[in-house]
């Protein structure tokens, strides 16, 4: 589950309930998404389903949000 929090057009949180396995280097994409202020990141080599995962939660929370 992710909850995204837009202020001024802008993401400003990212709350992410992840369970993982072997995916847990990939806890680090909402702070990139929040950094770069795009879904368009590096993913972390190893973990790239999980940061697919992620990157489509944080899509679909921002694109329910419009």
């Amino acid at each position: 589950m992710v909850d995204v929090t837009v202020k001024d057009y802008r993401i400003v949180t990212i709350d992410l309930q992840h369970r993982h396995d072997q995916g847990e280097a990939a806890e680090v994409i909402p702070d990139r998404v929040i950094a770069a202020q795009s879904l368009d990141v590096d993913m972390v080599s190893g973990a790239t389903n999980s940061c697919m995962v992620i990157l489509k939660a944080v899509e679909n929370a921002l694109l329910s949000a419009e």
